[in-house]
């Protein structure tokens, strides 16, 4: 077992992750449905495929003796999953991507992180590296409560601003509200690796599919992202048919490419994750652990990016002040995790 390579690889993932949606500022003349949709269509269905096709080169082989009632299920739990995903990305658009991803992290912690733990290896929570997990958790809670405050502040100063819209405050709060639900949803994903189903598709990926073992959760998470894919298309077709926007699709053609590259960076991340996630990696708690590294990293490099693209600079002091100290908290949530992850698996 390599802790120490899975812990990289999930750190790096994070980052990855938390820079996917920058690209979308580029943008400017297509409306959200359109780059979305995008995104979605490379994102969620054609670039996972091609990113674990070396790891498992036989992936298909290895889901016809899975079973279709066993296959279907990871597809379901795709669509719930990505529903929170559909949540977040709406809420980009009402609070910006630092606050967004940085309120996605804290909900998605709760369920990601604790939820596998509580129901799978509950004895983990009495030995001393359990402690420092709840620690970690307990740091990524408060995180949640600073951001959220930090965005309350940034919505205030930016409605007492000259020319500001009267629908700020309200916007901020629906973003809020969007991002934290859509997180608790999106930590179902975490969940998810630790079922019976999971563990029989992984494992049919590694018999029949030529898989190596730290490869084999990624046959898994191409049927997830795959059903996530679904609401997404769905809810995006609803707005270009009523607003009318599916004509942008002809226009700036080099939008395609910003489509790519987020799904590109999205994807990879993912694959990324799957792999720090496997038993070779972090252990029997790889799929909670791995999860809250990689949504620590997440919340670090997605503020990184929105402070330096100016998401912040109407804010005022107070707003920034807590935004920091939320990213704080959850670098020290990330340290006490990997480190109660070391004290399980020794």
């Amino acid at each position: 077992m390599n802790v120490t390579l899975g812990i990289v690889l999930a750190v790096l993932a994070g980052v990855i992750n938390g820079m996917f949606a920058l690209p979308m500022k580029l943008a400017g003349r297509w409306s959200w449905e359109n780059i979305w949709l995008s995104f979605t269509v490379f994102g969620l269905v054609l670039f996972p495929r091609l990113v674990v096709a070396p790891g498992i080169p036989h992936l298909e082989q290895a889901y016809t003796h899975v079973g279709a009632a066993t296959l279907l299920i990871p597809l379901l739990w795709g669509m719930v999953v990505y529903s929170g995903s559909l949540m977040f990305g709406r809420s980009i658009v009402y609070i910006g991507t630092a606050l967004a991803f940085a309120l996605l992290v804290g909900s998605m912690s709760v369920v990601g992180v604790l939820a596998p733990i509580l129901l799978y290896s509950p004895a983990v929570l009495h030995l001393s590296g359990g402690a420092w997990i709840l620690c970690g958790i307990a740091c990524l809670l408060l995180a949640l409560a600073a951001c959220a405050r930090a965005g309350a502040f940034k919505a205030r100063a930016e409605a007492a601003a000259p020319g500001a819209s009267v629908n700020v405050v309200r916007s901020a709060a629906r973003g809020i509200s969007l991002a934290i639900a859509g997180g608790a949803l999106s930590g179902l994903l975490s969940l998810g690796l630790n079922t019976a189903w999971a563990k029989t598709i992984s494992a049919a990926a590694v018999e029949y599919g030529g898989a190596a073992p730290s490869a084999s959760p990624n046959a898994v998470l191409v049927l997830v992202l795959l059903g996530g894919a679904v609401p997404n298309c769905l809810y995006c077709a609803l707005l270009l048919r009523r607003n009318r926007t599916w004509q942008a699709f002809r226009k700036n053609p080099a939008y395609w490419a910003i489509a790519v590259l987020m799904a590109t960076m999205y994807a990879g991340s993912t694959a990324l994750w799957g792999i720090s996630t496997s038993v070779n990696m972090l252990g029997r708690l790889g799929p909670s652990v791995g999860w809250a590294l990689f949504i620590g990293a997440i919340a670090v490099s997605s503020n990184a990016g929105g402070f330096l693209t100016g998401e912040w600079k109407n804010a005022g002091p107070r707003a920034r002040r807590l935004m920091l100290s939320g990213l704080a908290a959850i670098v020290l949530a990330m340290t006490f995790i990997g480190y109660g992850n070391l004290l399980v698996a020794s």
